[in-house]
Order: structure tokens, then C-alpha cells, then sequence
């Protein structure tokens, strides 16, 4: 590769990591606006969509599944619960089990609104770009996802 081709890489790759990072930095604070719409602390409407994605789970379950500890996540759990979006039930086949149930009705009558209204915006954001790019977005996010997630493994592992 030729130095001005290099050049040229460097200067895309770094404008892609402060590109990526701001993203990360602005859908965080775009979920805490989110959750504090619903009445919500934090990202508590991410471990909602944990269950809503997963289904019901034990709280070790939703530890495990979330990375964090299980401290942390009975104090979110006695939150949402006190909120009315779970509840915890004993599990029918082994009582000694408590599962965290999802309150569906009740999740997206309280952070459907911002998310319906995001969805038609996005259609929009959509319209702007050719197949092609629409696929290498998806590729992109694919292959983002996958390295993120073995991120959150390495920073839990160690």
C-alpha cells in the first residue's frame, strides 16, 4: 500500500473510532432520557428489554445475562417491582426458584410512547440510504455487536 493510501486509511479509521464512540456516548444518554421519561432510573428499560427479549428468568439468570452482580440486580428487580413492570413468582416445577416476570402490558404503556415515535423516525433516517448501504450498515452493526459482546466476556472475565 502506497503512503498516501495509508494515509488515507489512518485518517478513516480514526474518524470511525471518534465517530463510534461519540454514537456510544449519545445512545447512552438517549436511553437515560428514555428511562427518564417512563419514570425510570437509568438503564433499567434495558434489563425490560432483556426480558422482553429472553422471557422470563431467575434473577441469577438476569445477573448472568446482564453482566452485572446479583446485589445489583435485585436492587433493579425491588425497583421494577415497586414500579409494577415485574414481579417475582415461584417457578411451578421447583418452588425454591423465584422468576422475574415481565409486566408486558405495562412496559410498553409506559416506554412504548418514546419507542414508537423513534421507529417512524428511523423509517425516515432509512429512507436516505441505497440497499447497498442498508446492508453495509447491517454488516457493520453485526459485526459490532459481535465484538462488543466479547468485550462485556473479557471485562467480566477478568
Amino acid at each position: 500500500m502506497n503512503s498516501k493510501k495509508k494515509t488515507e486509511q489512518i485518517e478513516h479509521l480514526t474518524t470511525i473510532n471518534n465517530l463510534t464512540r461519540e454514537f456510544s456516548t449519545v445512545t447512552v444518554l438517549m436511553h437515560q432520557a428514555i428511562a427518564q421519561k417512563a419514570g425510570l432510573v437509568g438503564t433499567d428499560h434495558k434489563y425490560i428489554d432483556l426480558l422482553l427479549q429472553h422471557g422470563s428468568m431467575t434473577a441469577g439468570q438476569l445477573a448472568e445475562l446482564s453482566g452485572i452482580t446479583t446485589g445489583a440486580v435485585t436492587a433493579m428487580i425491588d425497583r421494577l417491582e415497586k414500579s409494577k413492570l415485574v414481579k417475582r413468582e415461584r417457578q411451578t416445577d421447583d418452588r425454591r426458584k423465584v422468576l422475574v416476570v415481565l409486566d408486558q402490558e405495562e412496559a410498553f404503556k409506559r416506554i412504548g410512547p418514546a419507542f414508537m415515535t423513534m421507529q417512524e423516525d428511523l423509517k425516515q433516517l432509512y429512507n436516505d440510504f441505497t440497499e447497498t448501504e442498508l446492508a453495509t450498515v447491517e454488516k457493520y452493526l453485526k459485526a459490532a455487536i459481535e465484538f462488543s459482546n466479547k468485550q462485556i466476556r473479557n471485562l467480566n472475565e477478568n
